[in-house]
């Protein structure tokens, strides 16, 4: 039987193998669109654990106060406090595109299967495309100027990594203001003795806007340091009954973008995802208030996704 595996495709196996041309025109038109539009659903889905979307261009930030009341006796008036600080934050646009391969020979004798194939193909660029620019979003940590022709009186706008030790400074859990890092580095290995998970668990709890679930997602290259923690605890495999006395991991959390979800350690939930550099990971506070990255689109809904 001819294999057709992408969404609007299924239920065309009738006319798998049939050319294209002629009654069945209207049929894959339907179909291709309908493919796309179940990606962009998943995509979204799968991206909105980190990722808004926005039509900005750049976004000011207001600092928020921080620091504590003045004392005061009965007579006391408080010196008046203005507010002041901010940051700026721009998106790029970022477009990619994949063409298909064909004259116009083989697209007079396309099939309804080589076009599925070709719609499949195309979208699994797309997701490959989205990945890799979060990755790189999310792991470079210099800012750098991007030229916007959608800008007309400043054309360069200048785009922002996440907190990296610059001047800004952000509101704390305890009231205070400070600059911050969040990019994490460690020479030694992964083990008991220099395990990251509690300094980089108190590095995302210091602000009072991310709560949990936290989720690292680890590379493949770093599974068995993490798993060799001794505290960490496996999830548990539904083809195992665990003896008495063992302890054993009850909650349960989704993959998210990763590939697996491998267990919890110190607080930290641990999800493999094959696409992370060896030596990289990421951690992300779930039930953070703000996502850490905005993906720009144009206003234009026509220009927003695959298309």
């Amino acid at each position: 039987m001819p294999n057709l595996s992408s969404y609007g495709f299924i239920g065309l196996e009738n006319i798998a193998a049939d050319r294209v041309s002629g009654s069945n025109l209207a049929a894959v038109d339907a179909a291709i669109r309908m493919s796309v539009a179940e990606h962009n659903r998943q995509v979204n889905a799968i991206l909105s654990e980190i990722v808004e979307t926005t039509t900005e261009a750049q976004v000011s930030y207001l600092i928020p106060g921080g620091g504590t009341l003045q004392p005061l006796d009965d007579r006391g008036n408080p010196l008046p406090v203005n507010e002041t600080g901010s940051y700026n934050v721009a998106f790029p646009i970022q477009m990619g595109g994949t063409a298909w391969g064909d004259d116009r020979i083989s697209r007079a004798l396309a099939t309804v299967e080589e076009v599925d194939r070709q719609v499949l193909a195309a979208m699994r660029r797309d997701a490959n495309w989205m990945k890799r620019h979060i990755l790189g979003a999310l792991l470079d940590n210099t800012s750098w100027p991007f030229k916007d022709r959608q800008q007309k009186s400043a054309p360069t706008i200048t785009i922002q990594p996440l907190a990296n030790g610059d001047s800004v400074t952000y509101l704390k859990a305890d009231g205070t203001l400070a600059t911050d890092n969040h990019y994490y580095a460690q020479a030694a290995a992964i083990a008991d003795v220099s395990n990251p998970f509690p300094t980089l668990l108190a590095e995302l709890r210091e602000h009072a806007e991310n709560d949990g679930p936290f989720v690292a997602y680890i590379p493949t290259a770093l599974k068995s340091a993490v798993m060799g923690l001794s505290t960490f605890h496996d999830v548990a495999d539904p083809n195992i009954t665990m003896g008495s006395g063992q302890a054993q991991l009850t909650g349960r959390l989704d993959r998210g973008f990763g590939n697996e979800v491998l267990g919890y350690v110190d607080g930290v939930w641990v999800v493999e995802w094959t696409m992370l550099p060896a030596t990289h990971g990421l951690v992300v506070a779930r039930g953070a208030s703000a996502k850490p990255l905005r993906m720009r689109e144009y206003p234009s809904a026509a220009l927003q996704g695959l298309f």
